[in-house]
């Protein structure tokens, strides 16, 4: 046995699937999530969605209350539930990307990715997208109940 055998990345890739950036450039992930909630508004019935707020991106006092609340590092930003049937949980946890204003593609943490995996371990549909069209397809794919026309 070599040395090198023993290796493992540090680093996990992620087990859920991740659309590749998409090249449409001028929609921020921000203008994504909008999209995606007018689709879900739409295109379904009985989905609700709410969003996760990441206190990261706030100031110090806001960052100390999240973590006494329980703030956990790599938590996807969407929270998707709807009354489950079938083979269907009822729940599932998508993660946008978009460009930054620079064109720059978002990509997942490493945090994110760990989050990711753990919860795709456990049976629950996760997934990360930039396009929103493509997120409802697969919130359908998953048992929620998508009444409209997705129009990509």
């Amino acid at each position: 046995m070599q040395w090198a055998d023993l290796e493992s990345a540090l680093d996990a890739s992620p087990l859920f699937p991740v659309e590749r950036p998409d090249g449409r450039k001028h929609l921020s992930e921000l203008a994504r999530v909008i999209e995606f909630r007018d689709l879900v508004r739409t295109c379904t019935r009985g989905v609700h969605v709410h969003a996760i707020p990441n206190a990261a991106k706030r100031g110090f006092k806001a960052q100390a209350q999240a973590k006494k609340e329980g703030m956990v590092a790599g938590v996807f930003d969407l929270c998707v539930t709807w009354q489950p049937r079938g083979n269907s949980r009822g729940v599932a946890w998508p993660e946008f990307k978009g460009y930054d204003a620079s064109g720059k593609a978002g990509s997942l943490s490493q945090a994110q990715i760990d989050w990711g995996n753990a919860h795709f371990r456990m049976g629950h549909a996760v997934a990360c997208f930039f396009s929103p069209e493509r997120a409802l397809e697969w919130l359908a794919s998953h048992g929620a109940p998508v009444v409209g026309r997705i129009a990509a």
